[in-house]
């Protein structure tokens, strides 16, 4: 008897230990070496930057889908240009001066500035969707994560679901506050974590606060944040009371109607904010804004506010997070780059209007070819038409751009060509149009190899994979028109498109669809 009792004891102990062990970083990250060809520019970023901050040597970080650039004040150098598959989200410096960079779908990557060690579900994250992070005053990094929430002690991870009382699997943002606790906020309900429990924070209506962007700690102990309370819900539309809040450890006051995705607060007491003008007006554009609540105001009852509008798209544009550097100038993100606000204006860091060529969309075309990988007779050819999209001269040489391609226009050379019709290419099977109706090319390098030649380095996106990409082209500039005629061929498997592919269908060869698709291209720009 003594014997099973024995044996049940240590059967169970066995298991406890397994259990606890499950979130351990057990299998060895992916190690990365770092790129010995970094792509360096006088100008900014032009893609969605999400994140601004600045590192202990006075640098500004920038996270933008087209990779993590460093600015030093003269330059910015994208430093991740060794990642292949960016699409990055967040960067954050820890303690030890470690980089850690999170993604939209390819987990995190933490930099010591030799090699990069890459963390996903191998390792322990709940998913690989990692889009904030957050280091507390511990050395812990906290990762916002698809499905929940994970905190890094340096050796395993703790992941925090809706089974532990996290009221929400998307995390939007995490602050630490004098006591300790860490406040989260997330696509449902907002929380704060004390170490032991989770904890929503209502209003005296009893009512939670919704979609919480932004939030920080003020220096008197006020927690400010952008959130809102439902109000009611009709259909699929919800009805919002949101804004700007500050709580003072027992009342919630609502500060202004304006949106607040991103708060910080400045040197001088001043809270800044990025959102819309209404947040509350259901299924409308509305216009962005860069707000400071002045400091000498900020308890009254109408604080004065200094608003400056988004350049994009007349206002429209969304703005991300804020960061005051040292020198007090203000840096935020936005769909289109990063800005910093000189004075009363923003700089984007972008080129002049008299470089920018844009692309005449009547005279440039995409023409891309696939086939199956046996049969030599069953060929596909097609056509794509390029929209909106500009080119970056300077002293007549092309140095950066963006070519954005309209998916919706996809159509074959010759209209006969039953055997795949167009709309299956246009499914989900292939290219998901109705879900990412625009790719693009993102001219992030250009070097000169003779007079006519040159060789490119960018980043192609398709549905929701960003990859780098490198190819040549033959280029001419004559009574000011710029064309440019390349070919760049991709394995289509790289950004998700598997459709009878040969990994996945190689005992049954005649059926497999060749990897590859070229894509002939021909630009013709004028300023």
């Amino acid at each position: 008897m003594m014997k099973n009792k024995l044996l049940f004891t240590l059967l169970f102990m066995s298991v406890l230990y397994c259990s606890c062990k499950q979130n351990t970083a057990s299998i060895t990250p992916e190690l990365i070496e770092p790129s010995t060809n970094n792509i360096v520019s006088t100008y900014g970023p032009t893609r969605m930057v999400r994140s601004v901050k600045q590192a202990k040597n006075g640098d500004i970080l920038i996270a933008s889908y087209t990779g993590v650039w460093r600015y030093d004040g003269k330059v910015f150098t994208n430093i991740t240009t060794a990642i292949k598959s960016p699409s990055f989200w967040d960067v954050l410096e820890d303690q030890k001066g470690n980089l850690w960079f999170g993604t939209k779908d390819s987990g995190i990557y933490c930099y010591n500035g030799k090699s990069f060690l890459h963390y996903t579900t191998r390792q322990g994250l709940p998913s690989n969707m990692a889009l904030h992070l957050f280091e507390d005053k511990a050395g812990n990094i906290w990762i916002g994560a698809g499905g929940g929430t994970t905190r890094f002690n340096g050796k395993s991870f703790r992941n925090f679901t809706p089974k532990d009382g996290l009221p929400n699997g998307g995390v939007n943002t995490f602050m630490e506050d004098t006591k300790g606790n860490i406040w989260m906020g997330t696509r449902g309900d907002a929380c704060y974590y004390d170490g032991k429990k989770f904890t929503i924070f209502k209003n005296k209506e009893g009512k939670p606060f919704y979609n919480v962007w932004g939030i920080i700690e003020d220096r008197k102990g006020n927690i400010w944040f952008g959130g809102s309370i439902i109000k009611k819900i009709k259909g699929s539309t919800l009805y919002l009371d949101g804004g700007l809040w500050r709580y003072d450890g027992s009342t919630y006051t609502k500060v202004s109607s304006r949106g607040a995705s991103s708060i910080i607060e400045d040197k001088n007491g001043n809270i800044w904010t990025t959102g819309e003008v209404k947040p509350n007006k259901p299924n409308i554009g509305n216009d962005w804004v860069l707000a400071r609540y002045d400091q000498q105001s900020l308890y009254d009852s109408v604080p004065i506010v200094t608003e400056i509008k988004s350049k994009y798209e007349g206002g429209k544009g969304m703005l991300c997070r804020i960061l005051e550097a040292r020198d007090g100038s203000i840096w935020l993100g936005s769909l289109t780059g990063v800005y910093r606000l000189d004075g009363k204006s923003l700089n984007n860091f972008q080129r002049n209007e008299d470089q920018i060529f844009t692309i005449d969309n009547k005279q440039s075309l995409i023409t891309w070819k696939g086939s199956m990988k046996l049969s030599s007779k069953e060929k596909h050819v097609g056509y794509i038409s390029v929209s909106k999209s500009e080119l970056w001269m300077e002293n007549n040489q092309l140095v950066s751009g963006n070519v954005q391609i309209d998916m919706n226009s996809m159509e074959y050379a010759d209209k006969k060509d039953k055997n795949t019709p167009i709309h299956h290419l246009k499914s989900e099977d292939y290219f998901d149009v109705k879900r990412f109706p625009f790719a693009s090319i993102e001219i992030a390098k250009v070097d000169s190899v003779n007079a006519n030649t040159i060789n490119i380095t960018g980043y192609l996106t398709i549905k929701s994979s960003t990859r780098e990409v490198k190819f040549p082209a033959t280029v001419s500039f004559k009574n000011g028109v710029f064309t440019a005629d390349a070919k760049l061929t991709i394995n289509r498997t790289l950004w998700g498109i598997t459709y009878r592919a040969a990994t996945f269908y190689e005992k049954i060869a005649d059926y497999t669809v060749s990897n590859e698709v070229e894509f002939v291209i021909k630009v013709v720009a004028k300023k």
